[in-house]
């Protein structure tokens, strides 16, 4: 009997492989923006952003007088905008080809199928690494995909995007530079705590003369080691640095095969982050095709990525697909300040 994709894994075990996939990854984005399923996208991000938003002051007023009415911020343009994304294959094509190769059993065939599960799933994933590491680089998200081409701005003020001057000059002063960017914080009384950059960035600043004289005095500069100059910049600062050279591929419109970087090589992003690291939140919501599994949902639906399959007459193939529902979270775009390093 031909061998059948769809009643060789059915529903179930479509399902089970969605909840048990799992989304964390050993990145510094993955820390800086944690992952949080919610059935309730926007209300969530409504809350995630209302409730942790730089504080406003209240008024005071006089006894027995009616109280101001306070004001919410509007993100309607940020949740109008989640992304929702999604890669499928055509199942029947890879299976006929695996079969012609040799690979009649049907034990075989399913592991190939839950591989490209796997490797799809592993795709929707990078997406949401992508664009943490925009929003990490930029402020913003960047599309320009599959006939789409949108920018998101999640309103870290234009002021706070600064050009820095030109770190690869061993005379240059880089302590300038990251001391105007802190200021730019500390004018709004926050108090910035952590960095993220390119090991580029961190190889210049080990370079820098006036790095080295601060720690190793005017007679014996040399390249400083990593931990000198961690020790320095929390010492002059009180920044934590984090490095972040993590590269994807991607596919050209050419058909070709290329690579790119989370977070831009030549960023210098300081920031205010909380205890454990954190920044925001990577909020996932439901995926329209969740539906096809509420009859086997007995409780909450813990999948972030989503895996359906179905068949086609016209053309005649059986498909396989991810998908997921994702939106970066910037609860407080004031305490951030993101410095391009040879821009000034």
């Amino acid at each position: 009997m031909p061998f059948n994709v769809l009643e060789a894994i059915d529903a179930k075990e479509r399902l089970s492989f969605s909840q048990n996939f799992s989304v964390v990854r050993p990145s510094v984005l993955d820390r800086l923006f944690p992952d949080v399923k919610t059935e309730y996208i926007e209300a969530e991000y409504l809350r995630l952003m209302q409730g942790q938003n730089l504080p406003t002051t209240a008024l005071v007023h006089a006894l027995d007088t009616e109280a101001n009415i306070g004001q919410r911020p509007s993100f309607e343009k940020v949740l109008q905008e989640k992304l929702f994304i999604k890669e499928k294959i055509n199942q029947s094509e890879k299976l006929q080809m695996l079969i012609n190769k040799g690979v009649p059993d049907d034990e075989n065939l399913i592991n190939w199928v839950f591989d490209d599960m796997s490797r799809l799933s592993e795709s929707v994933v990078t997406r949401t690494l992508v664009a943490k590491g925009q929003v990490m680089s930029a402020g913003k998200m960047s599309i320009h995909e599959n006939n789409v081409t949108l920018d998101i701005d999640f309103g870290v003020p234009t002021d706070q995007k600064i050009a820095f001057g030109d770190w690869s000059n061993v005379d240059y002063d880089i302590f300038g530079d990251i001391q105007g960017a802190m200021q730019l914080l500390a004018d709004q009384g926050i108090t910035a705590n952590r960095a993220l950059t390119s090991s580029k960035q961190i190889s210049q600043m080990r370079k820098n003369k006036s790095m080295q004289v601060a720690v190793l005095g005017g007679a014996n500069a040399r390249l400083l080691t990593k931990a000198e100059l961690a020790n320095l910049l929390m010492e002059e600062f009180g920044l934590v640095i984090d490095v972040c050279d993590d590269k994807f591929a991607f596919i050209k419109a050419d058909g070709s095969r290329g690579n790119a970087r989370y977070f831009k090589e030549d960023v210098f992003t300081i920031y205010t982050a909380d205890a454990a690291g954190r920044l925001g939140t990577g909020l996932w919501g439901p995926t329209p095709e969740e539906l096809e599994y509420r009859q086997f949902i007995e409780n909450e639906n813990r999948s972030f990525v989503t895996v359906t399959m179905w068949a086609t007459q016209d053309p005649v193939a059986k498909w396989t697909k991810a998908s997921g529902m994702f939106i970066p979270v910037l609860p407080n775009p004031y305490g951030i300040v993101i410095g391009e390093v040879g821009k000034k």
